[in-house]
């Protein structure tokens, strides 16, 4: 297959840059300088999953950086304005349980509250929930109801709907989950509907050449940038793939055989929820001007990429805790990302030399 002629690309990546793509250079560079290696692959996943929902959930195991990677780039594009980044430590061993929920709920309305004034309409506001629970993941990641005023709200469990807070569009909300333990069915379809950004950096590490500079005013416009180009409903996905993809949609949005192969054997149901979230997500992995992010001069090719490595990590944290399932899914990451071409990610690294 053959992308339409007028979407056609060259093989040149520094023909392609685009306002997406300077937005993840910032991060990068901002993280760098901070001594932090932040795989470009990594900060791209993340971008994508943000553009697609404002709940994203960074799991995998301890220790592999899911704390700073959301404090990192929040503040690479907030800096120096402390106020739009809020960090709640749900884990803290130095509260009881009901103490932590408490402020933890606290601190998130207050956020949530803080974005919503009218002074602040411009500008994007991040709250990290660390150290998730497998209950918070219902608390803070539920789902969202538009009341008859048109305002969204999240449907929070255990809360009557007149205590549903409002969910302003300036707000991403990010939680880290240490995904050491399996997830109950109940969990399972929650997640399902939630962008999952897996973190284990070794798989995704790549040859970038690390230099210190000093961290400086996040660029005027990149907010905006993440705010605006967004795909966050099932329509403005469809017509922007429609757009993209012309009659190749329905070939590529269809799960790749190896993993329908796991969702039989682990008798999951690909639901149309789910396949939602996958249409979103494959949507957002486009720049404005029609790039992919991470396979910039072939767009079907990284329509088909981001399919089938946005839906194994979806498997990966519903599957988790089940080794049979997982290693299975770990070969064919390391596969997909072993074909992915060595000039996705030239023209970021080398940004950040300049």
């Amino acid at each position: 297959m053959s992308p339409p002629t007028s979407l056609q690309r060259g093989t040149g990546f520094h023909h392609l840059i685009a306002d997406e793509y300077r937005l993840i250079a910032q991060v990068l560079t901002y993280c760098h300088a901070a001594g932090y290696a932040i795989p470009p692959l990594l900060v791209i996943d993340y971008v994508i999953a943000l553009k697609t929902s404002p709940f994203v959930l960074l799991f995998g195991p301890t220790g592999q950086g899911k704390t700073e990677l959301a404090r990192l780039f929040a503040q690479a594009l907030v800096h120096p304005f402390e106020d739009q980044y809020t960090y709640v430590n749900l884990g803290s061993s130095l509260q009881a349980p009901e103490i932590q929920d408490r402020f933890g709920w606290m601190k998130f309305v207050e956020t949530l509250e803080n974005a919503a004034a009218p002074a602040n309409a411009g500008r994007l506001f991040f709250l990290c929930l660390d150290n998730l629970r497998p209950h918070d993941v219902y608390t803070y990641f539920a789902n969202v109801s538009r009341d008859a005023d048109g305002i969204t709200r999240l449907v929070m469990r255990g809360y009557p709907p007149d205590k549903w807070p409002a969910l302003p569009s300036n707000v991403i909300i990010t939680g880290t989950l240490d995904a050491e333990h399996p997830v109950d069915s109940d969990q399972s379809a929650l997640l399902a509907q939630i962008n999952c950004v897996y973190m284990q950096p070794q798989w995704l590490q790549s040859n970038i050449r690390t230099v210190k500079r000093q961290q400086r005013m996040a660029p005027v416009g990149m907010q905006r940038l993440l705010l605006e180009q967004q795909y966050r409903s099932d329509e403005a996905a469809t017509e922007r793939l429609h757009a993209l993809l012309g009659p190749h949609l329905d070939d590529i949005l269809q799960p790749p055989s190896e993993l329908m192969a796991i969702l039989w054997q682990s008798s999951l149901t690909y639901t149309q929820t789910w396949r939602s979230t996958m249409l979103r997500a494959v949507a957002n992995s486009f720049t404005i001007e029609g790039h992919g992010l991470f396979i910039p001069y072939d767009v079907l090719n990284n329509a088909q990429f981001a399919y089938s490595f946005v839906m194994a990590r979806q498997l990966l944290l519903r599957l988790w805790g089940q080794p049979q399932h997982s290693a299975a899914i770990e070969a064919l990451l390391h596969r997909q990302l072993a074909q992915l071409p060595s000039t996705t990610l030239v023209g970021l690294t080398d940004s950040l030399l300049y």
